[in-house]
């Protein structure tokens, strides 16, 4: 009896040392957490644990992506279970869907019509922000103008390269096999309708397998789908009142400071709210009267001498998540001439840019710039192995740093598609929070600060189109870049613009006072 009650002392002392330290390593371990609920790729969610605050952002995000699915014509319980599965894979957005690898719509059960859906939306998206504008035949030569400004294509869409601006490329999937071609496209670009496609296939903008197609012509699974989409009924600009930062305006130009998120102007996945839509609206309240519009708002209000219809004033874009300066233009004139000092490489363009690890003080990157071998959604630096790569020149200063992460300021020379993203990439220091180029490992690290990549156009200086002056505009920092440059300069973040141009001034003073504007 008297050993058994020793047991049970024992024991219980035992069990009583266990919750204590239990209860200790719980206070110490913060904020209570619960498991997320499991989506239906239960294993890649099965372990983690989410905190309070965590559960109700996936839970909100979860809901935007729902809601942005059944925009796309998926079924509404099947959008939630979709978008539950792929916010607990890190997907945020269906145009992020075109960059994730294949297995992981397998695993979310994403599959026929859907899947194709989802693939041909997120590829738009990502054409809106790889491919280079229509332009005139009065435009200088693409191989000497700037990726993010309008490159000769001459007058007709059938002479764009490649992944032109209004170009698309898509497969038709097995679900569509022996559909019309008008028919094909409709449900694999909603909100576009049979009639818009059968004109554009009417007037030889849609090729299947490489040859231009009537609108009843049947496709089979497998085909390869090539459109050029123009401004039409469906696609008419209408002025937005959009907020929007003006730098500089006078009557021939405006530079604007974009922010993160804005694209530029129309294209699949993004009709409405683009810079474009703000621009059209500033440029009517300018000259009209109050309540009054005119007939055909775009080319009344905006200069478009590409003829597409879907780029009244634009002049070089910016990728839809990069801030900074961009210039666009007011009339005919100007748009003409400002799209040859892009060209000419006469625009003097600087951007600072958060990247990974310690570049060196001063590097400069010649390397040619072309599509990706195998993903035609990316950018590579081509070194000899491409007809398609172009010559591309980044001047890096590095101007702070922690010696885990730098801040850089980068001169273009020139202005290839994502330049600076796939050059700092090619040379071991990706752009912070750069979901296509970027260190995954660092982007998961810095994912509640970095949502973006963290690139910023800070400063522009060109001759002015008209009276030939020296035009200069620098946009201030957005809140997420200025926080990190200015814990990395050591400075406030509200001393980090000052900063931030005495150090680019020190390190480009000889640059730009030898370089030609004219």
């Amino acid at each position: 009896n008297e050993r058994a009650r020793d047991e049970l002392v024992r024991s219980s002392f035992l069990m009583l040392l266990a919750a204590t330290l239990a209860a200790t390593l719980a206070v110490a371990g913060g904020s209570r957490s619960v498991r997320a609920p499991a989506p239906r790729c239960a294993a890649a969610a099965a372990s983690e644990t989410l905190s309070r605050h965590e559960l109700r952002e996936r839970r909100r995000r979860t809901r935007l992506l729902a809601a942005e699915l059944s925009a796309l014509d998926v079924q509404g319980s099947v959008a939630v279970e979709y978008a539950e599965c792929l916010t607990a894979k890190g997907i945020h957005s269906a145009a992020d869907i075109c960059g994730v690898d294949q297995g992981v719509l397998e695993a979310c059960s994403i599959h026929g019509l859907d899947r194709q859906r989802l693939l041909a939306f997120s590829r738009l998206a990502a054409l809106e922000q790889t491919a280079p504008a229509l332009t005139s035949a009065s435009a200088s030569s693409p191989a000497d103008g700037d990726a993010g400004s309008v490159g000769d294509a001459g007058s007709d869409p059938r002479c764009e390269g490649e992944g032109g601006g209004d170009t698309l490329e898509l497969s038709v999937p097995d679900s569509l096999d022996g559909s019309r071609v008008d028919a094909a496209l409709a449900a694999l670009l909603p909100p576009l309708s049979r009639s818009y496609f059968g004109g554009l296939a009417a007037d030889g903008l849609v090729l299947v397998g490489g040859g231009r197609v009537k609108k009843a012509a049947r496709v089979r699974a497998g085909d390869s789908l090539k459109v050029w989409l123009r401004a039409e009924r469906e696609l008419s600009l209408v002025p937005e009142p959009l907020p929007l930062e003006v730098l500089l305006e006078d009557e021939h130009v405006v530079v604007l400071n974009k922010q993160a998120g804005l694209v530029v102007h129309p294209a699949p996945g993004h009709w409405s709210g683009t810079l474009v839509h703000g621009l059209l609206h500033r440029m009517l309240l300018q000259r009209t009267a109050p309540g009054s519009a005119p007939a055909s708002p775009s080319s009344d209000l905006l200069p478009d001498v590409s003829g597409s219809g879907l780029r009244p004033g634009v002049v070089h874009r910016l990728d839809r998540f990069t801030t900074g300066a961009i210039v666009a233009a007011k009339t005919a004139r100007a748009q003409r001439q400002l799209m040859a000092a892009f060209a000419a490489r006469r625009v003097w363009k600087v951007y600072l840019a958060v990247c990974v690890g310690e570049p060196h003080t001063r590097a400069v990157i010649d390397a040619p710039i072309g599509r990706h071998t195998t993903d035609r959604l990316r950018m590579a630096v081509r070194r000899g192995d491409g007809a398609d790569a172009r010559e591309a020149l980044s001047v890096v200063h590095r101007i702070a740093t922690d010696g885990r992460l730098s801040l850089v300021a980068v001169l273009l020379r020139t202005g290839r598609t994502h330049q600076i993203r796939v050059h700092l990439a090619d040379a071991g220091h990706p752009v912070l929070g750069d979901p296509l180029y970027g260190d995954a490992n660092w982007n998961r690290l810095e994912a509640r600060t970095a949502r973006r990549p963290l690139l910023h156009a800070r400063e522009l200086r060109l001759a002015h189109p008209h009276s030939g002056e020296l035009l200069h505009a620098v946009a201030p920092a957005p809140d997420d870049l200025a926080a990190y440059g200015a814990r990395l300069a050591g400075v406030s973040p509200d001393r980090f613009d000052a900063w931030a141009r005495e150090a680019t001034d020190a390190v480009l003073a000889e640059a730009r006072d030898s370089f030609e504007y004219c």
